[in-house]
C-alpha cells in the first residue's frame, strides 16, 4: 500500500539591502519580469531602527537583540503544529479563508486595479488571516486587528514603491524609453539640419524644443536597443495611451520628413519625462 503525506505551499520572508528587482539585473544582466516580481514581493520596510524602533518592554535595544536570538533558538516547531490543530478543532475550512480574502480585496485593492495587485492583496492577506486566526486561538499575544493594519500597510507601501497599481510591464515601458533618452542625451539623436555633423551610432533625429521637442526614432533601435527584453508595441501602446508618443491615424510609428526625405519612425514627445501619466 502507498501512503501519500500532505503537501503544502510555503511563504517565507527575507530582508535584503538591494530590492529583488535590481538582485535580478545585477545577477542575471536582464530586466525581471513582472511575474517574478509578483511571486516575491518587494515591500519597503524602512524604519529610522527597523525592528528596534521597539526596542521591547526594558526599552533597550540590545536586550531585544539577544532576547530575540535565544527565542529563535531555543523556541521553535510549537506554534505551528498547535495552529493547525486549531484549525481542524475549529473546522475553519478553505471556503472561510477564502471569504475573508475576497473581503479584504473587494475593500482594500483600488478600483481598475491590474490583476498583478490582486495578486499581491491575496498573499499579504493570507498571512493576515493565519495571524489573526492565531491569535484567536491565543498562540501569540497580538492585539485584535493588528496583522490586519499590518496587512494593509504592506500593501500600501508596495503599491507605492512599484508606482502604482498598473501592470508591472506598463511602468518597465516608460522606463525603458525614459532611460535611453536620458543617457544618451542629444550624443545619439541627430539635429535636422543637412548642415549638421552627423552624430555616430545614430539612433534618430531631435526637432524642436522644450514643449514642442520630439524624439524621432527608427524603428530598427526601437526594438533593439530601447525596448530589448520587452515587447515593442506594448511599449508603443503604453507611451501611446500616456501621450508620450505621438501616433497617426494607421498605427504607432508617423511618417516624418528628415532632411527633405520621408522616413517611418517612432515619435516620443516631452510626456515620457513626467511619466506619462493620463
Amino acid at each position: 500500500m502507498v501512503s501519500y503525506g500532505s503537501t503544502w505551499r510555503l511563504m517565507f520572508l527575507s530582508s535584503g539591502e538591494v530590492s529583488l528587482e535590481a538582485k535580478l539585473i545585477e545577477e542575471r544582466g536582464r530586466k525581471p519580469r513582472a511575474g517574478q516580481l509578483v511571486r516575491m514581493l518587494d515591500i519597503p520596510a524602512d524604519r529610522v531602527f527597523g525592528v528596534f524602533d521597539n526596542a521591547g518592554p526594558t526599552g533597550d535595544a540590545a536586550s531585544l537583540a539577544k532576547a530575540c536570538s535565544l527565542a529563535a533558538t531555543t523556541a521553535y516547531g510549537t506554534a505551528g503544529p498547535e495552529f493547525v490543530r486549531c484549525l481542524v478543532a475549529e473546522d475553519v475550512g478553505g471556503d472561510d479563508v477564502r471569504a475573508m480574502v475576497n473581503d479584504f480585496i473587494a475593500t482594500e485593492v483600488p478600483a481598475g486595479a491590474d490583476g498583478q495587485v490582486d495578486r499581491a492583496a491575496q498573499r499579504l492577506w493570507i498571512i493576515a488571516v493565519a495571524g489573526e486566526l492565531a491569535a484567536e486561538f491565543g498562540l501569540t499575544g497580538w492585539r485584535e486587528g493588528e496583522v490586519r493594519n499590518a496587512a494593509r500597510w504592506a500593501l500600501r507601501r508596495w503599491i507605492e514603491a512599484r508606482g502604482g497599481t498598473e501592470p508591472d510591464e506598463a511602468r518597465q515601458a516608460i522606463e525603458a524609453v525614459r532611460h535611453f533618452i536620458e543617457a544618451h542625451g542629444e550624443a545619439r539623436f541627430d539635429a535636422d539640419d543637412p548642415d549638421a555633423r552627423p552624430v555616430p551610432n545614430r539612433a534618430g533625429w531631435r526637432k524642436g524644443a522644450g514643449e514642442e521637442r520630439r524624439w524621432l526614432i527608427l524603428p530598427e533601435v526601437w526594438k533593439q536597443d530601447i525596448c530589448a527584453g520587452l515587447d515593442p508595441k506594448f511599449v508603443a501602446r503604453v507611451l501611446a495611451d500616456r501621450g508620450a508618443l505621438a501616433k497617426s491615424s494607421d498605427g504607432n510609428m508617423r511618417v516624418e520628413r528628415i532632411a527633405g526625405t520621408p522616413k517611418r519612425v517612432y515619435v516620443v514627445t516631452p510626456r515620457i519625462f513626467d511619466g506619462g501619466e493620463a
